[in-house]
């Protein structure tokens, strides 16, 4: 009696699910190949040159087109010395990007979850303002900012210009909060914390559009049935916060945390970025290559610390 090749013996599921496997592992090869490529053209190669220049003495070549060629084959720490300690500003600017960006991610963090806390409430308006909320990554972008360089974009936003004249009124409300806290006795360093966030109005807006899509889509992933359930059982709506909604969204905290980070060091408005591209424009190829090198390994640093801190009490659920 002839055997029937299709029927489904344990032998013949294992080969379906072994091709199965192979086919799916052989498209996400194809999908992710641009990202890949991408990456080892203008992400390792990049690196791995920035590296080798830092540690060498780098000139144009005499030849017009033919790019960098290392004049000092010596392997030294000369440029790093120079951007440590000789250079005056450096240091001081590595120093206030580390600063900016402990105001900045705690501020931008709360806020964003605060944000995205009450987009996912129902209410009239509530796509509308959704859209606004995402609106400063549009406007930030590297488009908007090229058409605001053009002389028929700068005549466009001539009045709000002439309106930011008036900026005197913003620094009157600080200094009259600064007053108001130091009437409420507070701690000097929590005062300066305050004053500082509350001058970055801004720039944390634009930051946390990001991390508020974030959250916003962590909050909207929690099944109804979970808050109807507490409810039922009594609980009150300070503890559904404390004990379902920020458990359950800790692991976005702490992307939005990674993420505020990289966006704090690696901002247009950083002075330590802004250095380092005038450095290189200016044609002080290898200087500029110690200064990325070493800013990279700060920030690497900086997330390592993080991530080691905030892992230990995120809770990811099963």
């Amino acid at each position: 009696m002839a055997t029937n090749t299709n029927q489904l013996t344990p032998k013949n599921i294992r080969r379906r699910k072994r091709s199965l496997e192979s086919k799916q592992k052989k498209y996400g090869y194809i999908f992710t190949s641009p990202f890949i490529v991408g990456a080892i053209i203008f992400i390792l190669i990049p690196l791995v040159y920035s590296v080798i220049y830092s540690f060498h003495k780098v000139e144009l070549s005499p030849e017009v087109g033919k790019g960098l060629i290392c004049v000092d084959g010596s392997f030294g720490l000369d440029n790093y010395n120079e951007i440590f300690n000789v250079d005056p500003n450096f240091r001081k600017q590595i120093l206030a990007s580390l600063g900016d960006m402990a105001i900045n991610v705690p501020v931008v963090v709360i806020f964003s979850f605060f944000m995205a806390s009450v987009l996912n409430t129902k209410f009239m308006g509530r796509g509308f303002a959704r859209s606004v909320m995402f609106l400063p990554v549009i406007i930030s972008s590297g488009v908007i900012i090229s058409l605001t360089q053009n002389d028929l974009a700068a005549q466009l936003i001539g009045a709000g210009d002439r309106f930011a004249s008036t900026a005197d009124s913003s620094f009157e409300i600080t200094g009259a909060f600064e007053m108001m806290l130091m009437q409420m006795d507070l701690p000097v360093r929590l005062i300066e914390f305050l004053i500082g966030a509350v001058g970055r109005i801004s720039e944390i807006t634009t930051m946390g559009a990001v991390s508020i899509v974030i959250f916003l889509a962590g909050l909207q992933s929690i099944s109804p049935s979970i808050y109807e359930a507490s409810y039922i059982e009594g609980a009150t709506k300070w503890e559904v916060f404390w004990k379902i909604s920020l458990p359950m969204v800790s692991p976005l905290i702490l992307l939005s945390v990674v993420y505020t980070v990289v966006d704090s060091f690696t901002s247009n408005v950083n002075a330590v970025i802004r250095n380092i591209h005038q450095t290189i424009i200016g044609g002080t190829y290898d200087v500029g290559a110690a200064m990325a090198v070493s800013y990279s390994l700060i920030i690497l640093a900086i997330l390592g610390i993080v991530f080691a801190v905030l892992s230990k009490v995120v809770f990811y659920q099963d």
